[in-house]
């Protein structure tokens, strides 16, 4: 990922993939997901280190592009290889989002995803809310901030 750089993924071969590590045996198994650049997928951090379904990444670009460069996030289902994308639409970027369950108990895409979006046209960022289990569908919510928050910039829930 930082073959070159310490300044960003400079890699042509970010790929999404999952490594089975088997201490053991002292191996590590590698299976490619999708052999589109993305950035580190994000999961429900209540399964962290568990088995665990749905994961939801950025796209990268693979050449010398702009590291910003793909105006949706996808949701991956590992369990049936389905791959669902959320349009943002032209000129706004997005970041990482977070998965926020809906309560302690819930599904584990039963919940929303919330990160930021960069309007290059406007240079604003809007705080955008969407429905896990309707990933493709409208927002729940776009919180529109008047300044541009750089991309990159990352975060995690943390219930009260």
């Amino acid at each position: 990922m930082f073959a070159q750089s310490t300044q960003g993924p400079d890699s042509k071969s970010v790929m999404f993939e999952r490594w089975s590590i088997d201490p053991a045996a002292r191996s590590v198994a590698r299976k490619v997901i999708d052999p589109l650049a993305q950035e580190f997928p994000r999961m429900d951090e209540r399964l962290l280190g568990r088995p665990y379904r749905y994961a939801y990444s950025v796209p990268l670009a693979r050449d010398d592009a702009a590291f910003i460069c793909a105006t949706h996030l996808i949701k991956h289902d590992l369990e049936t290889g389905k791959r669902e994308v959320h349009e943002f639409g032209a000129q706004r970027y997005p970041g990482e989002f977070v998965f926020v369950p809906e309560s302690p108990q819930s599904a584990e895409d039963e919940g929303w995803l919330m990160g930021y979006v960069v309007n290059t046209a406007e240079q604003t960022t809007a705080l955008v809310i969407i429905n896990a289990r309707d990933f493709g569908g409208r927002p729940q919510a776009v919180i529109t901030i008047p300044h541009r928050v750089p991309p990159g910039f990352h975060g995690n829930w943390v219930a009260a």
